[in-house]
Formats: C-alpha cells, sequence, structure tokens
C-alpha cells in the first residue's frame, strides 16, 4: 500500500424504496414487506402521479402513481446492490398475467447525492455488480439537490428534492447525535 493512502469507507446512505403501482394500497401493502426486510420507515412521500410517462403503461396499466419510502435505518453503500436483488425478487411475487404489478426501484440517499441501483446499462450508469447499475440522480449543490439532465422528471421536482433535502437533515441530526454509522 502506498503510504499516506486512505482506504476509509464512506458514510452510509438512507435507503429509500420506490414503489411504482397502479393502487395506492398495494404500495402501502408492500411498505410492511419492505420494513420487514430494511427496519423501520422513517419518512413517505405523498402518493405521487406518474403522469410525465407511458413507459409502464403497457405492462401495469394506466394511472400509475408512486410512494417514495426512505428508511431510517443507514445502509452501508455497498449493500445497494443487495437491496436491488431483494425488490427485483419482491417484484416478482406480484406478476399478473405477463407483467408486473409493482416497480420497486431501491437507491440511497447521501448528504453529496442520490443514487438509484438499475438494471439498465446506459452510459452514465457505472456498473456495481450482479447485473447493477448505479444511476446518479441528484446532486447537492449549493444548499439543495439539483437534477441532472438524466434524472427522472419525478425525482426532479421541487416536491421530491425538498423530500431529499428534509431527509438530509436528518441525516446531518442524527450524524451529530452519533448515531449515523
Amino acid at each position: 500500500m502506498r503510504p499516506g493512502l486512505d482506504y476509509r469507507e464512506p458514510e452510509p446512505g438512507a435507503l429509500l424504496v420506490s414503489v411504482l403501482a397502479r393502487h395506492p394500497e398495494l404500495a402501502l401493502a408492500l411498505a410492511e414487506r419492505l420494513e420487514f426486510e430494511f427496519g423501520p420507515l422513517d419518512l413517505s412521500s405523498f402518493w405521487l402521479s406518474f403522469a410525465h410517462s407511458r413507459y409502464y403503461e403497457a405492462e401495469m396499466g394506466p394511472f400509475l402513481g408512486r410512494y417514495i419510502f426512505f428508511f431510517a435505518e443507514p445502509l452501508p453503500r455497498e449493500r445497494l446492490v443487495e437491496a436491488k436483488r431483494f425488490t427485483d425478487c419482491l417484484e416478482a411475487e406480484f406478476v399478473a398475467g405477463e407483467g408486473r404489478r409493482v416497480n420497486l426501484d431501491p437507491g440511497y440517499l447521501a448528504l453529496d447525492h442520490l443514487i438509484l441501483a438499475s438494471t439498465k446499462a446506459v452510459p452514465h450508469r457505472p456498473y456495481l455488480g450482479k447485473g447493477v447499475y448505479a444511476d446518479l440522480t441528484l446532486v447537492y449543490e449549493c444548499g439543495q439537490y439539483i437534477p441532472l439532465r438524466w434524472s427522472y422528471p419525478d425525482y426532479a421536482s421541487d416536491y421530491v428534492r425538498a423530500l431529499c433535502g428534509d431527509v438530509r437533515n436528518k441525516i446531518l441530526q442524527r450524524r451529530k447525535q452519533g448515531l449515523w454509522r
């Protein structure tokens, strides 16, 4: 090892899971399963209309919406791959006919960015392992989370960015209390 080289692990992030579905009741029922795996919820978005894209309509039907659930337990960043693999298995339990009834997308919020896990390889997504890629969705600059040109419109919304800011403040509070490790 080169003298003076420091291999410190980064601070954990706040795990989030987006639950996309036609019915809010199904999404809320899944929150219980997610809590069993990841620990208690800390914060949830309102039910958000998914009207900006028709990407999932052929598979899941029209009038989709989503909740974004943030979890209280710190997530070591390297566990994002495991979280994605778990949510993919959970999705498979809710297949109806030819398509899914839910789409689950985990990620983590850190003080400096929001990363979502994806199985789709595109140029701006570095490979993490086991078929999972990291999608840098928001970066923290000048006191707020800022979208990038490829950020999904719902994550780029003022509401979701403010929600991320609230979670960031909670991370900072817990860090001061020695509870964020």
